[in-house]
């Protein structure tokens, strides 16, 4: 199945715009002709990213709200300015992680990744999938991650959010298969996004972030999944192995593998936004 969109009138939202997979998904969905919500914290930077598209593509109306996801307020702004727009792609790529044992992590700031990773995902979801329903047509494409996999030991709320997002996007995947409107799970591996940097600890020891890849081959592979109704989308053939080993492991050994592949340099490590 490939969904059917109303470029000419159509609104594309995304989350985390500011940077990232998100700057490089209204670049691309501005290029199909869909008008652009772009979300995210920093006013400055994603006020960038919008001109940015101006420049390349001066007939798409862009529009940006600056606000925290992991609050009500937040999402609340944003959802209220869905009224009277045909958003015809929810991009649900805000997020943050966190690094280190979680007895030692802040309590505060896991909750807010729940509320950021989890809970304003659902919430957007929410908000347009009713209407993308209703005119049959329409994608929603929300932000995994190859850890959602298995057990993200020393990312232990992280990668719990992520598998939240891949379980919750297949269950919607098969409740919309035949309607026109589908939502797929992008699953990347590590990446240039300046997600590692955030981290607020240097992880370049481990195994799985001694690499990161490129960006822009992960948004064409979400949007590729998208237009062909696929339910999860995992770039590149070392990801999709790992996602592989992790579907049919045991979750304890799965955590074995991900704690030793993970396993933090010193005895303590912070986290920051």
């Amino acid at each position: 199945m490939s969904i059917q969109l109303d470029k000419g009138t159509g609104w594309a939202v995304i989350t985390g715009a500011s940077s990232g997979f998100g700057a490089i998904f209204a670049d691309q969905l501005a290029k199909r002709g869909l008008s652009l919500l772009l979300a995210g914290r920093d006013e400055r930077r994603l006020s960038a990213v919008a001109q940015q598209v101006r420049d390349s593509a001066p007939d798409i109306a862009v529009e940006v709200v600056a606000g925290d996801l992991g609050t009500a307020a937040g999402v609340d702004a944003l959802t209220a300015r869905f009224d009277g727009r045909v958003v015809e792609v929810l991009v649900n790529n805000a997020g943050f992680g966190t690094y280190g044992r979680f007895s030692e992590l802040d309590a505060d700031r896991e909750h807010e990744l729940v509320a950021v990773n989890v809970d304003a995902l659902v919430r957007l979801t929410h908000a347009v999938l009713p209407g993308m329903l209703a005119r049959g047509r329409g994608g929603i494409v929300n932000v995994a991650s190859t850890i959602s996999f298995q057990p993200g030991t020393y990312q232990a709320t992280y990668g719990a959010s992520k598998a939240f997002v891949l379980s919750l996007s297949q269950a919607l995947w098969a409740e919309t298969r035949g309607s026109g409107v589908t939502v797929t799970a992008l699953c990347p591996g590590p990446t240039r996004t300046g997600f590692v940097d955030a981290l607020g600890s240097d992880v370049s020891h481990t195994a799985i972030y001694r690499r990161l890849a490129a960006p822009e081959p992960v948004v064409a592979a979400g949007l590729r999944a998208m237009d062909k109704g696929r339910a999860v989308a995992v770039p590149g053939l070392r990801n999709r192995i790992m996602a592989t080993g992790g579907r049919l492991s045991p979750g304890w050994l799965s955590a074995l593998i991900s704690g030793r592949l993970l396993r933090p340099a010193a005895a303590t490590v912070s986290t920051s936004r």
